[in-house]
């Protein structure tokens, strides 16, 4: 059981850091790279609440919507005048 839920956590891990990776990427790529976020985010959070709990389901969704949420707002404030 312990170790399930190690590799869930790095498994997050990993998602969380994709999801910061994805900043850097141009823009067709990026929007690409959301949703392919966003398909794996699902499984992995539903992993998660599995094997951790609800509460760590609803900090790493929590967590995943503002990793999400926060990219496209980054490049239409840079881009403004």
């Amino acid at each position: 059981m312990m170790h399930s839920v190690v590799l869930a956590l790095a498994v997050v891990t990993g998602w969380l850091i994709l999801a910061r990776l994805a900043r850097s990427l141009r823009r067709r790529q990026r929007q690409r790279a959301l949703w392919a976020l966003i398909a794996t985010g699902v499984p992995v959070l539903g992993w998660l609440t599995y094997t951790c709990g609800p509460w760590a389901g609803i900090v790493f969704l929590w967590v995943g919507v503002l990793a999400l949420v926060r990219l496209p707002l980054r490049t239409r404030t840079r881009a403004a005048p």
